[in-house]
């Protein structure tokens, strides 16, 4: 039996396997190119093995197909999309210990099994129809030449889409990525990953670009309005999941409550983020660049970098991209944060770890004494709801157990991790309102805010976040919209009662945290070039009539008006 032929007949069924499967869960694939396209990839990743098993190095390649298409195939389960550039940056963006716990979550779901058992049964298939294609059969040559004769027309087709895909790894721009011009027919799995791989690639390359433009930043004037400003910025806040936004839900912000009931914490309504993962959310969070500006977001500054060249101290306490890390979570999502360059640009203090638990990172930050001697812009980024929601909050905030759930999805599973989702948003409380106590007896202002939302079994039997193609109102209301919070002390109302009045006034106003800049720049009363009214929320000008969109195409506005009727 030829090891070469085996493979060839395990991808093609791997692949049609996928687009069936795509196609039945909602993904949307074109099944005329999805049956033709890949058997020209498939056919000279056989023939590498071929080759290669003459310096026996054959298993390589096999190996790495059979990891490829059931990697695909698990990502179509369990996050009903296909290899996008956004899942290959999730990819890149996962360390160690949130891969581990990526494997602990996929166990539980059903969808690994069922990928791993037609793993299993379609290369059982392909052997056999492997060792059958060496006999002899009635019509095998006619049989042959029409597979040959697919190979062709095949690899006519898919030379263009491997020149599109050399043109977008070698350049240094997602611009010319995105150019529907060197797009590649999106249609076998594998020149999906390498065009998702290519993206990211250019996507890190603009850093230097980027660099410079930041150097470069200018600040007209900067009146330090608030000379105190700590935003907390969390992960994976599903607002569904709280009685701050749904009074009868499980009592999982009992501080913030209580701070909100002594008129100390606003809480905003509606606000959502324009991605529902974290690279992107906080490349257009920490941007002064939207779609609105006509040109490449590298020709645009970050805000950090604005506030230190204002006189800001800017100190950046992270639980995920601290200096010390080596993950590949440094190549993509930490990227505008871990570039040498940038880092240096944008912040005064850093981190140089990470911790188990949120709460002690809060050790780590300095003394609100010392916060107070300097204009400061003090930036908590947690780990806050990300999975596996178990290990994100010590035995001690184990409040909640599966019988408090009423997710009907899931089964006892769906309860379980519904549960430990409440508890990490229990412990959430507790570190958010700890940072907020820091301000307590200061004329500082805090904000909080999530990098996106997250799905726990609230509409269907899923959590996490998903990739599909067409964002339907329920994955906007869950993965998309996002808590927003104000924290004003007594003594900084009493000495900004003008913000105060603002914030309160603006609370129902609608947001997307690409525009997050904007309203800490009119904290911070600073006048930069890239600043607009428009878009800061706290403004009377500000603009409540633009889209807000989400997912690179949706308007989450238009979206959800039918479906709150």
């Amino acid at each position: 039996m030829s090891a070469p032929r085996t493979l060839l007949f395990f991808s093609l069924l791997m692949c049609y396997i996928i687009t069936l499967t795509s196609n039945l869960i909602g993904t949307e694939t074109d099944w005329f190119l999805s049956f033709l396209l890949p058997i020209f990839d498939c056919w000279l990743l056989s023939l590498l093995a071929g080759l290669l098993n003459k310096i026996k190095l054959g298993i390589v390649v096999t190996v790495l197909v059979a990891v490829i298409l059931f990697s695909e195939l698990l990502t179509v389960f369990f996050y009903h999309s296909n290899f996008t550039i956004y899942v290959v940056l999730l990819l890149f963006e996962t360390n160690v210990g949130e891969s581990t716990e990526f494997i602990h979550a996929a166990l539980a779901h059903p969808g690994s099994w069922y990928a791993v058992t037609i793993t299993i049964l379609t290369g059982v298939a392909a052997c056999y129809l492997a060792r059958y294609s060496r006999k002899p059969f009635k019509y095998k040559k006619a049989l042959a030449f029409m597979a040959f004769a697919l190979v062709v027309w095949s690899g006519i087709r898919q030379v263009s889409a491997y020149y599109k895909l050399f043109r977008c790894f070698s350049s240094a721009s997602t611009t010319v990525c995105n150019d529907t011009r060197y797009i590649p027919h999106l249609n076998t799995p594998f020149v999906r990953l390498a065009y998702g791989a290519a993206f990211n690639i250019a996507a890190s390359a603009e850093l230097d670009v980027l660099e410079a433009t930041v150097a470069a930043t200018t600040v007209d004037s900067c009146s330090y309005r608030c000379p105190l400003i700590v935003l907390v910025i969390g992960e994976s806040f599903n607002k569904h999941h709280t009685p701050l936004y749904e009074k009868d839900y499980l009592p999982t912000t009992p501080l913030l409550m209580q701070q909100q009931e002594k008129g100390n914490l606003v809480v905003y309504t509606d606000a959502v983020a324009p991605f529902n993962f974290t690279s992107n959310a906080f490349k257009y969070m920490f941007s002064t660049w939207d779609e609105e500006s006509g040109d490449e977001w590298t020709g645009h500054t970050l805000f950090p970098a604005v506030f230190k060249k204002a006189g800001y101290c800017v100190d950046f306490y992270t639980n995920q991209f601290a200096m010390a890390q080596t993950d590949m979570w440094d190549f993509a999502g930490g990227t505008i944060f871990n570039h040498h360059g940038l880092s240096e640009l944008q912040f005064t203090h850093r981190n140089p770890d990470i911790f188990d638990y949120d709460g002690e990172l809060l050790h780590e930050l300095p003394p609100t004494d010392s916060l107070t001697v300097h204009p400061t812009l003090l930036i908590v980024h947690l780990r806050g709801q990300h999975v596996k929601y178990d290990n994100r909050y010590p035995q001690a905030y184990a409040k909640f157990a599966p019988n408090d759930e009423k997710t009907p999805f899931g089964g006892q599973t769906g309860r379980e991790i519904a549960a430990h989702y409440d508890n990490a948003t229990l412990y959430n409380d507790a570190v958010v309102n700890t940072v907020f106590e820091m301000l307590k007896n200061t004329d500082g202002i805090g904000i909080y805010l999530s990098d996106h939302g997250e799905e726990v079994y609230d509409w269907r039997d899923k959590y996490e976040r998903t990739n599909e193609r067409t964002i339907t109102p329920e994955i906007a209301r869950y993965q998309y919209e996002i808590p927003l919070m104000f924290y004003m002390s007594d003594s900084f109302k009493e000495h900004h009662p003008d913000v105060a009045e603002a914030v309160k006034t603006s609370a129902d106003r609608p947001f997307i945290s690409s525009d997050l800049c904007h309203l800490l720049f009119y904290l911070g009363g600073i006048s930069i070039p890239d600043y607009q009214e428009k878009r800061n929320i706290l403004s009377p000008q500000y603009d409540k009539t633009r889209k807000r969109i989400i997912g690179s195409s949706t308007d989450y506005d238009e979206l959800m008006r039918n479906f709150r009727r």
